[in-house]
């Protein structure tokens, strides 16, 4: 992740400290004024840490946990990377933010490829639109002796709102099969949460290209009158998902996709879609390997 941010999604723009002194003995016939040093170096790294202390617990937590070295290597990076002026960013509460609240959203229905065999689910983002949806779709292949396979196409999942990743994991748990999980660069926020719980829960394969980078929500915080925007880490549950970018667990880049129509016209062509292609190919191995039964004991 990028520094202090933990995640490339925290965004520091241009560092705009403005402090330096006005150095009064230049000019004569002027009353002395006086000159109020900025703050030392030492100084704002203090205080930094103690308002993420204060403010993002979690992330604090993580950052401490980090070698002496590294951790203040981030802090310093952060300092000399960017903030911006309090009075810039308007009166904000410092809530946590959603990713493309305001973004047009595309829900796209469940379709079910190779043969009916593996149930597709694309996003565009995790929203009130697309995730009930979703989740229906999965609860009901609940099951049924041919549910072999789930693939989630994340590779577009670049906005959407946090806390809908959950219900969909859980509704992918239920069905105990084997998941694959597209994703790219574009993958980002609520999308790499999700990514990253069925790898942990679903032992799901991430196939594609590095995700974004941007996992978790961020929180704006104000710091001797800078605002400076931190991840705002969940306490519970999210313990072991890493603020970084998620990396494949198969690498196959491409930027060639097939649309969403083309799919439902012909859901058994996926030669045109080399990532796809591959997850069903994955898919399809599974279910042909059966697991050999030990017999028993003599």
């Amino acid at each position: 992740m990028k520094p202090l941010s933990f995640a490339s999604a925290v965004c520091l723009p241009v560092l705009l400290f403005l402090s330096a002194p006005v150095f009064a003995d230049d000019i004569p016939d002027e009353p002395e004024r006086r000159v109020i040093p900025p703050l030392t170096l030492e100084e704002r790294i203090v205080d930094l840490i103690e308002a993420i202390q204060d403010e993002a617990p979690e992330t604090y937590r993580r950052m401490a946990e980090l070698p002496r070295e590294e951790a203040l290597a981030r802090v310093m990076r952060a300092l000399d990377s960017g903030a911006v002026l309090a009075s810039s960013v308007g009166n904000g509460n410092g809530k946590t933010a959603a990713i493309g609240q305001n973004a047009e959203v595309k829900d796209y229905p469940a379709l079910e490829l190779a043969a009916r065999k593996f149930l597709y689910l694309r996003f565009d983002g995790l929203t009130a639109l697309t995730v009930p949806e979703a989740v229906k779709a999965l609860d009901g292949r609940s099951g049924k002796a041919d549910a072999s396979g789930v693939i989630l196409d994340l590779r577009n999942a670049f906005y959407g709102d946090y806390g809908f990743e959950e219900p969909l994991a859980e509704s992918v748990r239920k069905l105990k099969c084997p998941v694959m999980v597209l994703i790219s660069g574009k993958t980002k926020g609520p999308g790499e949460i999700l990514a990253a719980l069925l790898r942990r829960d679903c032992g799901a394969v991430l196939i594609g290209t590095e995700t974004a980078g941007s996992v978790f929500p961020v929180k704006r915080i104000y710091v001797n009158d800078v605002a400076w925007f931190v991840p705002d880490i969940p306490a519970e549950g999210f313990q072991d998902i890493s603020p970084y970018a998620l990396k494949p667990d198969l690498e196959k880049q491409s930027d060639v996709r097939l649309s969403f129509d083309e799919l439902k016209e012909s859901p058994d062509k996926l030669d045109g879609d080399p990532v796809l292609r591959l997850a069903a190919d994955l898919l399809t191995m599974k279910a042909a390997v059966k697991p050999v039964e030990q017999s028993p004991a003599q």
